[in-house]
């Protein structure tokens, strides 16, 4: 996270529909990043597998407390708010969560699909925002498109009043959630924000970042490189300590899951990057 990145009491809730079966390593890393991004309480995950302590994301991440978390997913919190359907029904027989929902007009569904982006002025219209916990399959369509498996119809099938998306790019659930809280809580319009997308992440065989300049990769002294390609997805990019290159902010310890995990489906080995790697927007400063 950004030493500049400011951890505000106040502004949306950032609420995440955890779809996975438990809690893997991949899902725990971009947890943690979220947690040292958003205050926990205002970072609400739904559908919590049983058994897992929320504290550790907290303690990981030096956070001042727990996340919010609720087994319940968001078509049971929606039913409990006043003046749906089934309010009376839902509300008397259900565990309260940790944090009531704002009303569903004030709620926002990050979505690839939606018509309009999200804009620093839409602080004031959302109390909410929902992402997906998920991370789907990515597809080359050609021409320098993605698409993927669209696993956010899930929750698109609510009937959302607001959607926004974040740009033609899938992005994991944390840099999702970064990039609104650089939208909305610093007015950051998209455009000023630096990507980097399908982005090269390299480790050599001592476990160090993988050289990126020739000056680099001659001081590394040829050492071996393994790589992984994340074709199809949008990072935001950040100046490398010393070096001064761009490189994805990931969260602490992915880039070593990423290299142990080459063989995962959702992942790209680094000869089909095809050199498409590039920064977007890109700032002196992030």
């Amino acid at each position: 996270m950004p030493a500049a990145m400011r951890r505000s009491r106040t502004g949306p809730l950032y609420v995440v529909e955890h779809m996975e079966e438990g809690l893997g390593e991949w899902c725990r890393l971009e947890y943690i990043h979220m947690c040292e991004i958003v205050p926990p309480e205002r970072l609400l995950f739904l559908r919590w597998p049983a058994g897992v302590e929320p504290a550790g994301l907290s303690m990981a991440a030096g956070s001042s407390g727990p996340p919010l978390v609720t087994p319940q997913g968001l078509q049971e919190l929606r039913a409990m708010l006043p003046g749906e359907p089934d309010y009376e029904a839902a509300a008397s027989s259900a565990t309260p969560p940790p944090r009531a929902l704002p009303s569903w007009d004030r709620i926002c569904l990050l979505d690839m699909d939606a018509e309009d982006a999200l804009e620093p002025h839409d602080v004031t219209k959302f109390d909410a925002l929902v992402f997906g916990g998920i991370l789907g399959n990515v597809h080359e369509l050609g021409e320098g498109k993605y698409g993927s498996d669209d696993r956010t119809a899930e929750l698109r099938d609510l009937n959302f009043v607001h959607r926004r998306h974040l740009g033609p790019m899938q992005m994991t659930t944390d840099t999702a959630v970064l990039v609104c809280h650089m939208v909305l809580e610093e007015a950051r319009c998209l455009a000023e924000i630096p990507f980097l997308d399908s982005p090269e992440i390299g480790e050599n065989v001592a476990g160090e970042s993988a050289a990126r300049d020739q000056g680099s990769q001659e001081e590394a002294q040829g050492g071996e490189t393994a790589e992984v390609c994340m074709e199809g997805f949008r990072y935001v990019a950040r100046r490398s300590a010393g070096e001064g290159d761009w490189e994805p902010a990931l969260p602490k310890g992915m880039r070593e899951l990423l290299i142990r995990d080459l063989d995962n489906d959702i992942l790209a080995s680094s000869d089909m990057c095809g050199g498409a790697c590039r920064a977007e927007g890109q700032q002196d400063t992030p």
